[in-house]
C-alpha cells in the first residue's frame, strides 16, 4: 500500500491522517487503509514470491525516496545516493536503513506542498525470508493551509507469523464538502471545510493458514469540523450575510464535532509476489468496524470495506494490474465515514469526497511498462459509483475516470517508484504525485 491517494475522512477521517501519513511514509488502511519494507530483492529480475516459507524475501508497506548509501560495518561508503543509510547485520541479507526523505505533494482535494518523512527500517526476525519492519515519523504542510504529523510503526515478528501496525496523529486539513449522493457530486457544488483530528490505530494480525492474515483493530478519532470562513467569503463576494447558513449550495451536515471509535476485524490473503511493484499474485483485504460508544466513540454504526487486486506478468518489463472494491457504511454513519470516490487506487480524476453516500463500487485496470534506466509509464482506466443502497446502482450512473503517469525508480534493492499521473475524470481532471503504485 503505497503512498497517496489521501484522505478518506478528511473526507474519511482515519485515512486523512494515518492514511495520510502513512502516505508519506509508507501506508496502510485504510484502506486506508492504509492509510500499508525493505525485503533484499533483485534490481532487474522480477521480485520473489513473500511467502514465509519460501526461501525468498518480500518487502511490506513502507518508501524511501533516494538512492542508498550503503556502510560496510559502519566505516566504509560504497555506492553512495542521497538519502538512505544502510548498515549490514548478522541476519543474512538483511540490513538495516535509515531514511530521510523529502516529498512534494500534489492532491486535488487539500492542495498542493511539501512533506517528509524520517524511516528507520530493520528486521526484527532472524529469518531472511520475513520482511523488515518499519519505525516512521511523517508530515506535510500545504499551500491551502493544511497540515499533518504522525508517527507509526509496523512489524513483522516471528517468521512472519505476526503482523502488528500501530500509529497516531494529528491534522488541520482544509477541503470542498460536495453534499451526499450521486446528484450532488454531478452539481459539482461545494463548501469549504476546515476540519482538526485526531487518530490512534492499532492492528495486529495472525498468519493462521498460508497467506491468510486474520486479527483485530481498533482505531479511534476526533474530530472538530468548521466551516472555512476565509473560503467561504470569497464564495458569497467578500463578506457573509447573517443568514449566510440558509444560503449555503450544500447543505451542512450533521456529525460535525464528533469522536469516533471502532473496534474491528480484518482478514487479509496475499499471494502478491512484492509489497512494492507486484508482477504476480493477488492480494484480498477484507475490513470490518463496529463503531460504538461502548469502546470509546459517540455514535453506533459499521464501516465494510473489501478489496482485491490480481496482478499478470505480461513479460519481464510489463505488468497489468487489476483492483476491485466495494464499501459500506450503515445507518448513522457520520458525513466523513461514509464511503467515498476518488482514492488512486479505486479511481483518479476527481477530488476525494465529491462523490460519496453509503453505498460504492469502482474497479481500475492499469498497464504498467518499465522503461529505461529508472523510468516507467503506465495508462489506467476506471470507473466506479456511489449510491444510498445497491439496489440503486445502474450503469447510467457509472462515474468513469482514466489517464496516463510517469515513474521513477527511488530505490535500488526496492522497486519503489515515484509516481506521477495525470487523470481526466468526467467534467473533472487531476494531477497526483507520491510514492508507491496506485495499488
Amino acid at each position: 500500500m503505497p503512498v497517496q491517494s489521501l484522505t478518506r475522512g478528511c473526507i474519511h477521517t482515519w485515512n486523512a491522517i494515518l492514511y495520510a501519513f502513512v502516505l508519506l511514509l509508507v501506508i496502510a488502511p485504510p484502506q486506508v487503509s492504509a492509510l500499508e519494507l525493505a525485503a533484499e530483492q533483485s534490481g532487474t529480475q522480477p521480485p520473489s514470491s513473500s511467502n514465509p516459507s519460501d526461501a525468498s524475501q518480500a518487502s511490506s508497506n513502507g518508501g524511501l525516496f533516494g538512492g542508498t548509501a550503503e556502510l560496510e560495518n559502519g566505516v566504509k561508503t560504497v555506492g553512495a545516493e542521497a538519502g538512505v543509510a544502510k548498515s549490514g547485520t548478522q541476519q543474512g541479507q538483511q540490513k538495516s536503513e535509515f531514511a530521510i526523505a523529502p516529498l512534494p505533494l500534489l492532491n486535488p482535494s487539500i492542495g498542493n506542498g511539501m512533506g517528509g518523512t524520517v524511516l528507520y527500517l530493520t528486521p526484527l526476525d532472524s529469518n531472511p525470508a520475513t520482511p523488515t519492519s518499519v519505525f516512521a515519523i511523517a508530515g506535510f504542510g500545504t499551500g491551502t493551509g493544511s497540515w499533518l504529523v504522525g508517527l507509526g510503526t509496523k512489524l513483522y515478528l516471528k517468521n512472519d507469523q505476526y503482523r502488528i501496525t500501530a500509529g497516531y496523529g494529528g491534522a488541520s486539513l482544509k477541503y470542498n464538502y460536495y453534499g451526499i449522493g450521486s446528484d450532488a457530486g454531478e452539481q459539482g457544488l461545494a463548501i469549504p471545510f476546515s476540519q482538526r483530528s485526531r487518530a490512534f490505530v492499532i492492528e495486529p494480525m495472525m498468519r493462521v493458514f498460508r497467506r491468510w492474515y486474520v486479527g483485530p483493530r481498533y482505531h479511534w478519532i476526533s474530530n472538530d469540523v468548521t466551516l472555512n470562513q476565509d473560503k467561504l467569503q470569497d464564495q458569497f463576494g467578500g463578506s457573509l450575510p447573517p443568514d449566510f447558513v440558509n444560503k449555503l449550495p450544500v447543505a451542512l451536515p450533521s456529525g460535525l464535532n464528533l469522536s469516533t471509535a471502532a473496534l474491528g476485524l480484518r482478514v487479509k490473503r496475499d499471494t502478491s509476489d512484492d509489497e512494492f511493484y507486484p508482477h504476480s499474485g493477488s492480494v484480498l483485504d477484507v475490513k470490518v468496524d463496529f463503531f460504538d460508544s461502548a469502546v470509546g466513540g459517540q455514535i453506533s454504526y459499521q464501516d465494510i470495506e473489501i478489496t482485491y487486486n490480481q496482478y499478470f506478468s505480461l513479460g519481464r518489463k510489463n505488468v497489468l494490474a487489476t483492483h476491485v472494491s466495494s464499501c459500506l457504511a450503515t445507518n448513522g454513519a457520520p458525513f466523513f465515514d461514509i464511503c467515498l470516490l476518488g482514492y488512486s487506487k479505486d479511481l483518479r480524476g476527481y477530488p476525494i469526497g465529491r462523490y460519496r453516500d453509503d453505498r460504492m463500487l469502482a474497479g481500475q485496470a492499469e498497464f504498467r511498462r518499465e522503461l529505461f534506466w529508472r523510468l516507467g509509464a503506465v495508462a489506467f482506466f476506471g470507473v466506479g459509483e456511489v449510491g444510498n443502497t445497491f439496489k440503486d446502482f445502474n450503469t447510467s450512473n457509472l462515474i468513469p475516470g482514466g489517464g496516463v503517469g510517469l515513474r521513477y525508480k527511488v530505490t535500488k534493492k526496492n522497486h519503489l517508484n515515484l509516481r506521477a499521473d495525470y487523470a481526466w475524470g468526467k467534467n473533472s481532471r487531476a494531477f497526483y504525485m507520491s510514492v508507491g503504485e496506485a495499488f
